[in-house]
């Protein structure tokens, strides 16, 4: 478990009149030029404020999307400058000029007219996600001190997260250092009675070591989504044309036989056909067949993890229990996330995070019946398993 030496609030005793690499996460989603969820944004408001206030000057690092080193119009950040200027009630300059090319005179002029500067994707650049140095080097001539708010990318080995650290002083921003304060309990957890880990989404490849995990430290696992249907398979189930990751069989059978008495699969479940045609029917997981999709959680096992989560004193939730993203088959999640604010426990302590879990809680208005929200996605599942994170690590440095 990564302990960060540092602070936010050490930052201040550099920061005035100098200029701020702030590292933060602006992949949000956005239709037509216009984003739709800007939870990402508003999280790292309180940093940005507190830099103005102390006199600094920053240049906004950051990625959206994949684009795999090449410069796309379709990935380019200008689509969150309007948001960022409506939330920071600030002018800020979208500095699109090729990264190897600014000069610093350059920047030091532009900071005349405006506070807060928008580099273009960091990851238009090849050398970004190969940790470059003299990639790295260029960026760190460009400012003072460097910030890392982005926990979600603390995981990667890349020059805007673990490479600036080695030439300019760093410090964490105070989302990246609340994110660590409130996962660390999660993991460091002492009682463990009483204490309910939810999974769902698509793949159990990239959560197999996350139940694996949790189970032995918890007190309940419960799984939905099509990561269910894999362990259900591995056990005996008719799943028909479900989504299934059949190379992951074998693991989960073992895993599954490894903590049988913790982990809860879906009894019931939702299903229609491949091209959703058919009328939604719940049905008993013993009852499935060849023809049939599995879409959702049924209405016994809604209960059956609603009465667990009510009960608990620790959550942790990650991603959806059915195909999320299509209605009537979202039922299933809304209904178990009710059971956070059900939850009456004087010391209820609830964490979300990973992947589209942001998009989920608040689509179904219960963001802030959680504890702690995490913006991280892969970042999530490797810190709450207490992976090594090079962008944490570097800090410390």
């Amino acid at each position: 478990m990564i302990t960060i030496k540092k602070k936010f609030s050490d930052s201040y005793n550099f920061v005035y009149n100098k200029i701020v690499l702030l590292r933060v996460d602006l992949n949000i989603p956005f239709e037509n030029n216009q984003v739709l969820d800007s939870t990402r944004i508003k999280k790292i408001l309180p940093t940005i404020n507190n830099l103005l206030k102390h006199k600094a000057k920053i240049i906004i690092i950051s990625h959206l999307g994949r684009p795999k080193g090449k410069w796309l119009d379709d990935f380019s950040l200008k689509v969150v400058i309007s948001e960022l200027e409506n939330l920071t009630n600030k002018s800020v300059l979208f500095f699109k000029n090729n990264i190897k090319n600014i000069k610093k005179d350059e920047i030091n002029e532009k900071f005349q007219d405006h506070d807060i500067i928008v580099f273009e994707n960091i990851r238009f650049y090849p050398e970004e996600e190969k940790n470059d140095q003299k990639f790295t080097k260029k960026i760190a001539s460009l400012g003072d001190i460097y910030i890392n708010e982005c926990f979600s990318c603390s995981h990667r080995n890349h020059s805007s997260i673990s490479g600036i650290p080695e030439f300019l002083p760093s410090f964490p921003g105070e989302l990246l250092e609340n994110e660590i304060q409130n996962l660390k309990n999660l993991f460091l957890l002492s009682n463990h009675q009483d204490s309910v880990a939810v999974l769902g989404g698509a793949k159990i490849s990239t959560k197999i070591k996350l139940i694996e995990f949790y189970a032995s430290k918890f007190s309940k696992v419960l799984i939905g989504g099509a990561m269910a249907n894999t362990i259900l398979v591995s056990q005996g189930f008719e799943i028909g044309a479900s989504l299934i990751e059949k190379k992951m069989i074998k693991f989960s059978n073992e895993v599954f036989k490894m903590f049988k008495d913790k982990i809860l699969l879906p009894t019931d479940v939702i299903v229609s056909d491949k091209k959703l045609l058919k009328k939604a029917e719940v049905k008993l997981t013993t009852e499935i067949n060849k023809t049939d999709v599995i879409l959702d959680i049924g209405p016994k096992t809604r209960m059956l993890f609603f009465n667990e989560v009510v009960k608990a004193k620790t959550i942790l939730w990650n991603g959806p229990l059915g195909f999320f993203e299509k209605k009537p088959f979202d039922e299933g999640t809304h209904y178990v996330l009710k059971s956070i604010k059900a939850n009456k426990n004087k010391n209820f302590f609830s964490v979300a995070g990973g992947g589209d879990t942001i998009s989920i809680l608040n689509q179904s208005n219960c963001f802030n019946d959680f504890s702690f929200v995490s913006t991280g996605g892969g970042a999530f599942l490797e810190f709450i398993q207490g992976e090594n994170m090079p962008g944490l690590s570097s800090l410390n440095e």
